[in-house]
């Protein structure tokens, strides 16, 4: 879909041109490469506050995976463009449009390229209603009534197609301690990477060389923690090195260089840039 743009550059030339104007307007925040990753609202400078927010501690109070895109172009010596598609004198005007923008380019678990956890129009987090059901029946019989359940497969299968859960509420199961199968051997698998993946953009890091990737995971302020049978399997199969707790819910998996480059294979690097947990 063609976008407005009635402006696009860099953040200091952006704050001059918004200031002629006191409505309401719709912004994109685009990767180096052109590609979107935001949609938003917005008035006065409110376009420059998640670069703002990316330069500080997330502490659960924003978009981690916005974040993660800012934080990795910006690691990587690149800079964030600002696009206004449009101004609008009255609010609900705005969120229309910032609805069928995002709607048309499409968020991460959609198959594009936003990371908007909102379908825009004021909406305040989540998936939209009809992806929440549709997703939420999908991983291992999944009730639409399930609104935790929902919000992390949505997230999971926007990552890449799983049959079978790799993430669930930390409040509807219990963890236990993650061990290597004895008599058993495996190779890495995709169900394996997508896990390492969600906890990675989660919680903000970075799959570059040698990295420390929690079994704990925040999605849409659901708490979340790798399954069981899925945390055994990376240990087994060789792609993480467990790193054991006094409770299963606060292990971690050290990865080396050489397995986060598998993790990266197995993914895609494309999937992992669109994640914000590897560098453009």
């Amino acid at each position: 879909m063609e976008t407005g743009v009635l402006f696009i550059g860099s953040q200091s030339d952006c704050k001059a041109f918004i200031r002629k104007f006191e409505c309401y307007y719709i912004y994109i925040l685009r990767r180096p490469d052109g590609r979107p990753f935001y949609i938003g609202k917005g008035r006065g400078e409110r376009v420059f506050h998640h670069e703002n927010e990316a330069r500080h501690a997330n502490n659960r109070k924003s978009n981690a995976y916005k974040l993660n895109v800012i934080r990795a172009v910006l690691s990587a010596g690149g800079t964030i463009s600002y696009e206004i598609d449009s101004f609008h004198e009255h609010e609900a005007a705005a969120h229309e449009r910032e609805m069928q923008l995002i709607r048309a380019i499409g968020r991460l678990h959609e198959g594009g390229p936003l990371t908007n956890l909102a379908p825009g129009g004021g909406s305040e987090r989540g998936a939209s209603p009809s992806s929440k059901l549709r997703h939420s029946a999908t991983l291992s019989g999944a009730p639409a009534d399930n609104p935790e359940r929902a919000a992390i497969n949505t997230f999971v299968t926007g990552i890449a197609p799983m049959n079978s859960v790799v993430i669930k509420p930390a409040s509807q199961f219990i963890a236990k301690a993650t061990q290597q199968y004895p008599s058993k051997t495996m190779k890495p698998s995709l169900r394996q990477a997508v896990a390492l993946a969600a906890s990675a953009a989660s919680n903000g890091i970075l799959l570059e060389g040698e990295c420390m990737i929690p079994r704990k995971v925040v999605i849409d302020d659901v708490d979340g923690l790798i399954e069981n049978g899925v945390s055994c399997d990376i240990v087994t199969s060789n792609l993480g090195f467990l790193v054991a707790a006094e409770t299963p819910s606060e292990e971690c998996f050290r990865l080396s260089a050489q397995q986060t480059k598998i993790v990266i294979a197995l993914l895609g690097a494309q999937k992992c840039i669109d994640l914000g947990i590897l560098r453009p």
